[in-house]
């Protein structure tokens, strides 16, 4: 009743459809490998300038939903891939047309919470094209219920989730209770960002110790010596059931967007983004170093791959393209991608979406 509000971290703010944005309105400045970085998130709670719910005349909109790829937070704003992107398009038009990046990406998003951020807001900016960045790690994981609190994020409390049924998404959390008390008390919230607080400076004081307990509930619940994040690289037919359950509930709600788009008469694309262990020399020493069974780093975007092109859907993975300009593409920044890994996105996604027809060619 008097608009109290919590927030879940120095810059996150829970949001009672999404789990959580960005502060909205609020930024901050740091250093990253020696460079200044300047980071602003507008009144919606989205790393991105602001824009005008009603598109203007003349202007061509993509709506861009992901994860932490697309809030990079690693380089400035101007030097992001959307926005490079953005540059490219104007650059390129050859009709008058004015176009505009809407950036809709949260870190630590799964695929669950980018298709909520498009029915919430997405849709409503009337977008011409819509663009879901993939990050094939956490993203399978941050979509399985059965994986909730034993990820290493502890936002998963008040993320969104789907589960399957019937053919179709059903909404679930891994706090029901919660997430209602959460929604109609403040105070809950209060309370509960407090012990969290507590939780987490106590942790400071010993993570080996907090990741030893998260190991042992591991082992209590059955799990293998490999790590579940790692079970996204693993093949399907040796994949443990929650990664199994994450990887079709990933690619449901890729149909649904899909789906969603085209009831509108939307393009609906995608772009795939590696963990960085996965590209350059760096692979054959992490695998080696990891419990069986053996994983493919190629795995995720052969199987994205395949969904993309049932769907009918113009994608671009990025690996291949870093794999082949290793040295551009490097270095990476705090596991993100670095100004020239950036530079290259825009480019490769240019050139996707102009060889489909979509933008005008570079």
């Amino acid at each position: 009743m008097l608009g109290v509000d919590v927030n879940l971290s120095g810059v996150w703010r829970w949001h009672p459809v999404l789990g959580w944005t960005q502060r909205p309105g609020t930024g901050y400045e740091y250093r990253v490998d020696g460079e200044l970085v300047r980071v602003q998130f507008n009144s919606r709670g989205f790393r991105d300038v602001e824009h005008e719910t009603a598109k203007p005349p003349g202007v061509k909109r993509i709506v861009l939903v992901g994860d932490s790829f697309c809030e990079a937070l690693q380089v400035n704003l101007e030097d992001t891939f959307f926005h490079v992107l953005q540059r490219r398009l104007n650059e390129a038009s050859r009709d008058g047309s004015r176009w505009e990046v809407v950036n809709l990406g949260v870190g630590d998003f799964g695929t669950a919470q980018e298709l909520l951020a498009l029915r919430q807001y997405g849709l409503a900016y009337s977008p011409d094209l819509v663009l879901c960045q993939v990050f094939p790690l956490n993203d399978i994981g941050n979509n399985s219920l059965a994986l909730a609190t034993l990820y290493r994020s502890a936002n998963d409390g008040y993320r969104p989730y789907f589960v399957l049924e019937d053919g179709g998404l059903r909404p679930a959390s891994a706090q029901s209770l919660g997430g209602a008390l959460r929604c109609w008390l403040a105070s809950f919230r209060l309370l509960e960002r407090t012990l969290l607080a507590v939780r987490e400076r106590l942790a400071r004081f010993d993570p080996a110790a907090d990741e030893a307990a998260r190991r042992r509930r591991l082992e209590r619940l059955g799990f293998p010596p490999l790590e579940p994040l790692l079970y996204t690289f693993v093949p399907e037919p040796e994949q443990i059931a929650p990664v199994r359950d994450g990887w079709r509930v990933t690619e449901r709600c890729l149909e649904e967007m899909a789906r969603l788009c085209a009831s509108r008469g939307i393009p609906f694309g995608a772009v795939v983004i590696p963990y960085d262990a996965m590209v350059g020399p760096r692979w054959a020493e992490f695998a080696a170093q990891q419990p069986p069974p053996a994983m493919d780093p190629a795995y995720p975007e052969r199987r994205l791959a395949a969904l993309f092109d049932r769907l009918g859907v113009p994608h671009v993975a990025m690996r291949p393209v870093f794999e082949a300009r290793l040295d551009e593409y490097l270095p990476c920044r705090d596991g993100h991608l670095g100004l020239s890994g950036h530079r290259l996105t825009a480019a490769t996604l240019h050139e996707c979406l102009a060889t489909a027809g979509l933008v005008p060619p570079p």
